[in-house]
């Protein structure tokens, strides 16, 4: 790319770029854990939640509780009873692993907000989200490092939608060409940034580099600049 633009503000994904969760019991993922307590097939159910998770994150599924009513029935198709124990422990749980990393951010995460917001950049976070998973989200210190957090659950918009992205600017009261976008690259993120009109964009690395290094590639291709680690953020403001 040219000469990076004066940045007023930078834009982070949440999960999976500042913080980083882990796997539910037995190394699965929620899928893999909720098909171990109710007894049913794991992929069957993967599929179902793939199908689900769009509209939950969007803020589109109705009622209270919608993750819940949504393995009630899910069970319910594959042959499953949710039975009041195992309701109890899937709501207990359902936030496990992402509990755990917003308590508990890694140190650079923190860093690089405390050192951007000392050089007075304004800070947003655009995540796709649901509510039960970020139960611990106003007790994570991270929350106090950010001016505008917008989570696609409460606001309507999922990434890479156009309007997610002006959500968080328009809030920030900062121009797209005047921010930078960081993020892991999952949910076609750097192309939505990009497409949104973000000065720079950004691949925080780790998620790929750990999980799926054949990605990195392609993940790198969609971005202005790719870091290996968050800190490194702070010298492109």
């Amino acid at each position: 790319m040219g000469s990076r633009p004066r940045l007023e503000a930078v834009v982070f994904d949440l999960l999976y770029t500042l913080v980083h969760p882990g796997t539910y019991p037995g190394g699965t993922g929620r899928a893999g854990w909720l098909a171990g307590i109710l007894g049913v097939d794991a992929a069957a159910l993967a599929a179902r939640w793939a199908a689900f998770e769009p509209i939950l994150e969007s803020g589109r599924a109705d009622g209270p509780d919608p993750e819940l009513a949504w393995v009630t029935t899910a069970a319910a198709e594959l042959g499953s009873t949710v039975t009041a124990a195992d309701r109890a422990r899937i709501e207990a749980g359902w936030d496990l692993t992402r509990r755990e990393a917003l308590l508990h951010p890694p140190e650079p995460a923190i860093a690089t907000l405390v050192a951007l917001r000392a050089r007075g950049l304004k800070l947003g976070i655009l995540s796709n989200t649901h509510a039960l998973e970020l139960r611990a989200w106003k007790q994570s210190p991270l929350a106090p490092l950010v001016d505008v957090v917008a989570l696609s659950h409460e606001i309507g918009y999922c990434k890479p939608d156009r309007a997610a992205y002006a959500y968080v600017l328009d809030r920030l009261a900062v121009a797209a060409g005047s921010a930078a976008y960081v993020g892991d690259g999952g949910s076609d993120e750097l192309p939505g940034a990009r497409a949104a009109g973000f000065g720079l964009v950004v691949l925080a690395e780790q998620t790929a580099a750990e999980a799926a290094p054949a990605d990195l590639p392609r993940l790198r291709a969609q971005a202005d600049v790719s870091v290996p680690s968050l800190l490194d953020v702070i010298c492109l403001a």
